[in-house]
């Protein structure tokens, strides 16, 4: 039955690939699927869902500038087809086979919450495969010795038609009360089985669902008409007894710990950017992301970058390890930045960021694919939201700052995998009113987006124990003064409500990549470090594990538009 799953191109647990063969009767090492504790298996379902949308997120987010592109100085080569091995491995074998199994065994048990918190994960898993590649296996996978070995792709529109029902079916179970309902989950590591917050979060996927299919033509009245179940078009509020999340307490997310043992309990990023050893960090931020996150220049003065708003959740967001780029200053080697000369077609684009910038933001350009040298001292870490790392307290004017990071710092990696916050609504509402011809609704709706993710932030900080203190922590309402007056100077409304989205969704590349390619903002993203005339990535290629090892695979050209189905956008993105 392994071999099934190799065609497909994904490999199983062996508890997921228990055959009912004669010989399992016999076999005290092999495990029957009929045996198996539904329990452990929907843990299995869970733990893996993170690590998929931790893949997810970390694939696509360098397409956005938010981590930096460093595989390669052009899309085609920053990208190759044995890097999407293990994204797709966690959703086919993590998620979707495990959940196949327990299903028909929770059904069996009248396990409602069970069944349908697969079925979310399910729709949330396929959702996000077809954002990320298009068509890929759904009707013929999965189905074991009775399927194709080799199933075909199907299309994106179909596996989002299914996704939907999915989560139709999981409202339907959450909705079962008394003895039908049976007994809860209780070893919930997202929502502690509370049914309701489970059913805000089918909810909002298949909200998310429509707004994409809103982009294309032939289906926007409908997608405009499944909208207005949840949202009113003409007053961006929650439909009457309508429940998404749109609250802190209803965040949909991975809670990582802060323990050696077992390994890999920590945030990724964490472990990345902390090591045992002081100054051994990892991994480079976009220089892009960085500086737009740090601070906004002064609309009414543009050219004076002395002048400038910082946004409050940088010094959560990043932690930096020296005050100034300038070695001297901080006393680091001298080695670590070698900048260069600025390429002309950067200071054409004039993003007013290359290679490093002050006070002490240390970055990658995007696409930079050269050498490493000794930085691991120097460049700027993640902070405590969502990695679970440190805050940032040193004043920008102390230059002569110089602190590296190490395991033990700030929240010893407890963090969070951001995967539907409550104030993703409010940005999702302030879109839907800027594409409704509603801007001043729209930038109400903004405010309150830019301060529930503020407060958002801060609250799982100050919950783990840290507090930027009150005199280097920027102003949430000066921040907000400063993104009205450039709303109001925006001729498209939905640049600085996608730009604050995507400050927002640190953690969530997915969301992010979405944005950018149903609405073009953020607008302006930082160019590749050389001038390249290969296309972006609308989509990825196939991962090699599905293209080498199923006969139906027919991989993309990597040199084409591979548009999603619903991305109907036709800028040129870069």
């Amino acid at each position: 039955m392994k071999n099934i799953y190799k065609k497909l191109g994904i490999f199983v647990f062996l508890i997921a690939s228990a055959c009912k063969l004669d010989g399992d009767l016999q076999n005290p090492n092999q495990i029957s699927v009929s045996g198996a504790d539904v329990d452990l298996i929907m843990n299995g379902v869970q733990l893996s869902f993170a690590d998929f949308m931790h893949s997810a997120s970390g694939t696509v987010d360098p397409l956005v500038r938010m981590q930096a592109m460093t595989g390669g100085y052009r899309y085609q080569t920053a990208y190759n087809p044995s890097s999407l091995d293990g994204l797709w491995n966690a959703a086919y074998r993590g998620v979707l086979i495990n959940n196949q199994t327990m299903q028909p065994l929770a059904a069996s048990k009248t396990l409602t919450t069970h069944v349908a918190v697969g079925k979310i994960l399910e729709a949330y898993t396929w959702l996000t495969l077809v954002d990320i590649f298009g068509d890929v296996p759904q009707a013929e996978a999965l189905k074991g010795a009775s399927g194709n070995f080799n199933p075909a792709t199907t299309s994106g529109s179909d596996i989002y038609a299914y996704a939907i029902q999915l989560l139709t079916d999981a409202r339907a179970q959450l909705a079962l009360t008394g003895t039908a309902a049976g007994a809860g989950l209780t070893r919930d590591i997202y929502y502690g089985g509370d049914r309701t917050k489970w059913t805000a979060l089918a909810n909002s996927l298949e909200l998310k669902a429509w707004i994409n299919i809103s982009m294309i033509p032939s289906r926007a009245a409908e997608a405009n008409a499944k909208i207005a179940t949840f949202i009113d078009l003409t007053t961006g509020a929650l439909q009457a007894g309508v429940n998404l999340v749109d609250t802190q307490g209803e965040n949909f997310t991975y809670k990582y710990g802060a323990v050696t043992v077992p390994s890999g309990s920590r945030h990724p990023w964490y472990d990345q950017y902390y090591g045992n050893v002081a100054g051994t960090a990892g991994g480079y931020w976009n220089n892009y992301y960085l500086h737009e996150v740090f601070d906004k220049w002064d609309p009414t003065d543009p050219t004076n970058q002395s002048k400038v708003t910082q946004d409050p959740r940088w010094r959560y967001y990043f932690y930096r390890q020296i005050g100034s780029v300038v070695s001297t200053e901080a006393n680091f080697d001298p080695k670590a930045i070698f900048c260069g000369a600025m390429p002309p077609h950067y200071i054409t684009w004039g993003g007013n960021v290359f290679c490093v910038f002050q006070p002490g933001f240390f970055g990658r350009d995007h696409g930079d694919g050269s050498g490493t040298p000794p930085d691991g001292a120097a460049m700027t870490c993640a902070g405590a939201y969502p990695a679970g790392g440190k805050i940032d307290t040193n004043p920008i004017t102390t230059k002569s700052y110089n602190k590296s990071a190490k395991r033990g710092d700030g929240a010893n990696g407890a963090g969070i995998q951001p995967i539907f916050m409550g104030f993703f609504t409010d940005y999702t509402r302030a879109e839907l009113m800027a594409r409704a011809g509603q801007p001043a609704i729209a930038k109400t709706i903004l405010n309150t987006a830019i301060a529930n993710s503020i407060s958002a932030v801060k609250a799982f900080v100050t919950a783990g124990g840290q507090t930027v203190p009150a005199a280097v922590l920027p102003s949430t309402s000066t921040y907000q003064t400063a993104v009205g007056v450039l709303y109001d100077a925006a001729a498209k409304p939905m640049d600085v409500i996608g730009k604050e989205y995507w400050i927002a969704l640190i953690g969530n590349g997915v969301e992010a990549y979405n944005l950018y390619r149903r609405t073009s903002a953020p607008r302006g993203l930082q160019p590749t470090l050389q001038v390249s005339s290969d296309v972006y990535f609308r989509s990825m290629v196939y991962p090699a594990i599905y293209a080498n090892l199923n006969s139906s695979a027919v991989q993309k050209d990597a040199s084409a538009t591979n548009k999603v189905f619903w991305d109907n956008n036709p800028d040129n993105l870069n």
